[in-house]
């Protein structure tokens, strides 16, 4: 029986989680409406006027504007812009293919990923000193965004065996694709499964944040597996990784 203070949590957490976005998932389609036609055409006359130029600036600057239209799913745009890099000969860098990646697999067309994923290491690209500044992992990053779009695409099965090939292939998860990982275990049910992965991931050294325990927590209630989605909010709090209120 769970005490007053601890219901109260539960509810407390039960809804916040209503009124948190799951950072795993493409905006939704009102948010799109806040990234105005206007402000997309503008991201769009930048990148060609930029592309105009004598000396067009770093790849950095055409990848900040690709990454701009990815997250707001305007995927198409990025990808047709990309085309347009590739025709003027600059290089794109592995953060510009991760994003394109990114946008492959918000668009369901997972073999033109597969083939980008191909290139990356085929040409085998380096990271950039920006990329090393900020602690990204190209490596990891892109097979994470490959896991995403596969677990979304409702291909959990080849995401797992690309997943359980990735220590093989020296790249260890890190958090972030091990829960995307979860996440996909969890949308299909597979709560064993996701929970087996999450001691896993423990077990490897590499320690579940506050989004991976709100991740599967998220799945249980919604599951109506309440019992062990208690659990687990009890060792979150216990962790130090939720206060109560």
């Amino acid at each position: 029986m769970l005490s007053s203070s601890t219901s109260r949590f539960t509810f407390i957490f039960r809804y916040s989680l209503l009124h948190i976005p799951n950072f795993l998932s493409f905006p939704s389609s009102s948010s799109l409406h806040s990234h105005s036609t206007r402000q997309v055409d503008e991201a769009v006359h930048s990148f060609t006027r930029m592309l105009s130029m004598r000396r067009p600036p770093s790849i950095i600057q055409f990848t900040k504007i690709l990454g701009s239209l990815a997250k707001t799913n305007h995927f198409p745009t990025a990808i047709s812009l990309f085309k347009q890099l590739q025709a003027k000969g600059i290089a794109p860098d592995l953060f510009t293919l991760s994003i394109l990646i990114n946008c492959c697999c918000g668009m369901g067309r997972m073999t033109l990923a597969f083939s980008v994923l191909a290139k990356i290491f085929r040409m085998d690209y380096q990271p950039n000193t920006q990329m090393k500044e900020n602690g990204i992992d190209p490596d990891i990053c892109t097979y994470s965004v490959l896991i995403d779009g596969l677990c979304k695409g409702g291909r959990l099965v080849v995401a797992k065996e690309i997943f359980q090939d990735l220590s093989v292939k020296g790249y260890p998860p890190n958090v972030r694709t091990y829960t995307i990982m979860i996440n996909g275990l969890c949308r299909e049910g597979l709560f064993e499964e996701a929970l087996a992965l999450l001691s896993e991931m423990e077990h490897n050294g590499c320690l579940p944040n506050a989004v991976t325990f709100e991740t599967v927590i998220r799945a249980l209630f919604e599951k109506d597996e309440n019992d062990m989605a208690e659990k687990l909010l009890r060792e979150m709090v216990a962790r130090g990784l939720l206060k109560r209120h």
